[in-house]
């Protein structure tokens, strides 16, 4: 951003010397030329200056979530990383997406470990592992993609930051069986 705005005031003083050199030369018709070339001197500066800006913008407007944001279609995912790098998936962001009508209590006494009332108003969230095992019992096709997604962009990542970190999560063995 600083290259661009050195550019424009450099260019910008140059422009604006020639003109007034030009100008008590009594050129004065001279000066229309050198609008078009400081409109020509000035034009990838001022681009350079706007996409900087933009740039900067972005990087603030989503520093918060940089990261953390997840999305499957379009559609948000909430998740929440815990000091164990595990991660923890709201189920009412999962149900809108899959439909998959299995209650908080059932998947409370099929994951006990797997569970937890999460946020403020605490809302059940399923960990990473257990929503794999779950999503895989799912068959209509939406469950299925949805399931590939979970696995590559939140499981994966997740099993692999454990391991890097050597985090070994017991009790934990949420493998389907079919």
């Amino acid at each position: 951003m600083i290259a661009a705005l050195t550019a424009i005031v450099v260019r910008g003083g140059f422009c604006a010397a020639l003109a007034w050199i030009l100008w008590r030369l009594h050129f004065g018709p001279a000066v229309v030329f050198i609008a078009a070339l400081a409109g020509l001197l000035l034009a990838r500066p001022l681009l350079d200056l706007a996409i900087a800006i933009w740039q900067a913008m972005r990087r603030a407007n989503w520093r918060e979530l940089e990261g953390r944001h997840y999305a499957f279609k379009g559609r948000t995912v909430h998740v929440v990383e815990d000091v164990d790098y595990q991660r923890w998936v709201r189920l009412a962001d999962i149900r809108a997406i899959a439909g998959f009508t299995a209650s908080d209590a059932a998947l409370q006494v099929t994951y006990p470990a797997g569970w937890r009332l999460l946020g403020r108003p605490p809302l059940p969230h399923l960990s990473d592992e257990a929503l794999l095992a779950h999503i895989a019992k799912e068959r209509t096709p939406e469950a299925v993609r949805l399931r590939q997604w979970i696995e590559r962009e939140i499981v994966f990542p997740a099993r692999r930051e454990r391991e890097r970190h050597g985090i070994r999560l017991d009790g934990l063995d949420f493998r389907a069986s079919d």
